[in-house]
């Protein structure tokens, strides 16, 4: 999938041999190679690491713009498979062979690269003053800011506006309403909702875009205070909520997600009405399919609540605090820099069609589902955010990691949705039974451990 998360999210981890012998894919401006610091005719070269593929004309915008500055950088992009993004950055950074900047995870990675002394502190190198405390926040750690954030990421239901009329089924309005809508399509012989089996991390992106509608906002606050946890009856119902999509799934979607964008693919080519994604997926939808006429939708509330938005920070941008070649990391900071002008958001934004945290970058009117997404986000979103991202997602650095020098990963709110996701939309566990397992989980948050 040639997203974030989100779209910008934590993926499932692999071995260091399996994820060196071949499961990186890679896109790059600039000279071929990429990992290692270094010059060519005077001109330093920086390397660049993201899961995000789309992102390859941007950092093309960012090497021109800087020329015109006078600033003279050769920027090597690389994007990596977003499955396997996570384990390859930190053996690489483990290893010493990271990139001179990259797209760091926000909260959790980038408090374990902060803590592990592998990421630089821009406070007082970079002019970060355009972009919100809130939105700060996760690329702080201890104090310090150790990145510049680049992305929200909203969920949302996208729906076939054609499959729908062709079977005269109305867009649902309600959470019973779309049960309905999904079983008058099963009845027609059409796939009602694609998901990815393979890909957890997007099931448990669904899971927090149905709880956006259904937690309400002294739930969310509850759990994050530890004074409730997600065993309470309005996380459970979410669950519950989550489990009745199963009988309108595809056929055999265990083993769908092996590329990564066979839902996108499945909805953009309409072999599907509905599909809960990341507006960063809208890319690869527009691609597979330009003409495709398609809307976007909150997840309806399952007790007739206001539907809400649910929304995450991606991530940061961050500089490797050991760069070698002075001039390559004198270059690295001036691209790290570059990232929080309103320029770079500008940039990002009309390429990527998505939200940047930079004050006075607006989604351009080319991108009608993002700007509907802009509105979501500014008016009607979850608030605080209970899932990716959040307190319960960003365990603390252990003592011994600190000592050692090196990132290592404790299980989060994400990782612990991704476990139980499949499970439940097999009917192998209850929703009580999941919300336990998660809290379980979360002993080290909820003071069980």
């Amino acid at each position: 999938m040639s997203h974030t998360p989100a779209a910008p999210a934590r993926r499932r981890r692999r071995t260091a041999v399996l994820l060196l012998s071949g499961t990186v894919t890679a896109a790059m401006t600039g000279l071929t190679g990429c990992g290692a610091s270094g010059a060519s005719a005077g001109e330093p070269t920086v390397s660049v690491w993201s899961w995000r593929a789309q992102d390859a004309p941007v950092w093309k915008t960012v090497q021109d713009d800087l020329a015109r500055q006078g600033v003279k950088v050769r920027i090597n992009f690389r994007a990596i498979s977003p499955t396997s993004y996570d384990s390859v950055l930190q053996t690489a950074m483990n290893g010493g062979a990271g990139p001179d900047v990259f797209y760091d995870r926000a909260g959790e990675g980038t408090d374990k690269y902060a803590a592990a002394g592998m990421t630089a502190a821009i406070d007082g190198k970079v002019d970060t003053s355009a972009i919100s405390k809130a939105a700060l926040a996760g690329a702080q750690y201890q104090g310090k800011t150790y990145g510049v954030p680049f992305a929200v990421q909203t969920m949302g239901l996208f729906y076939n506006k054609k499959i729908l009329a062709d079977h005269g089924v109305a867009v649902p309005q309600t959470w019973a309403g779309l049960l309905a809508a999904m079983g008058q399509l099963k009845s027609k012989g059409v796939t009602p909702m694609y998901v990815m089996g393979v890909q957890q991390w997007l099931l448990a992106l669904q899971i927090d875009a149905v709880g956006a509608s259904t937690l309400d906002d002294s739930t969310a606050q509850a759990i994050t205070a530890k004074q409730s946890t997600y065993s309470d009856p309005q996380f459970v119902q979410t669950l519950t909520a989550f489990q009745q999509f199963a009988p309108y799934l595809e056929k055999n979607w265990q083993a769908t997600g092996s590329a990564g964008n066979e839902q996108e693919t499945a909805f953009a080519l309409g072999k599907t009405a509905f599909i809960i994604d990341g507006i960063f997926d809208t890319a690869t939808i527009n691609q597979v399919n330009p003409s495709l006429d398609y809307g976007q939708m909150l997840v309806p509330s399952p007790d007739g609540k206001q539907p809400r938005l649910d929304w995450y920070m991606d991530g940061d941008i961050s500089l490797n605090a050991h760069v070698s070649d002075a001039a390559t990391a004198k270059a690295a900071e001036q691209v790290v820099a570059f990232t929080a002008t309103k320029a770079f958001g500008d940039a990002f934004s009309q390429t990527a069609g998505e939200i940047s945290p930079i004050a006075g970058v607006q989604v351009p009117a080319k991108y009608p589902l993002s700007v509907q997404a802009e509105h979501w986000y500014q008016n009607q979103s979850v608030n605080p955010v209970f899932g990716i991202r959040s307190p319960m997602d960003t365990p603390p650095v252990s003592p011994s990691d600190i000592k050692k020098k090196t990132a290592a990963t404790t299980p989060g709110i994400f990782t612990a949705e991704q476990n139980v996701a499949v499970p439940l939309l097999e009917g192998k566990v209850s929703p009580q039974q999941a919300a336990a397992t998660i809290d379980t989980t979360l002993g080290w948050y909820f003071g069980k451990q």
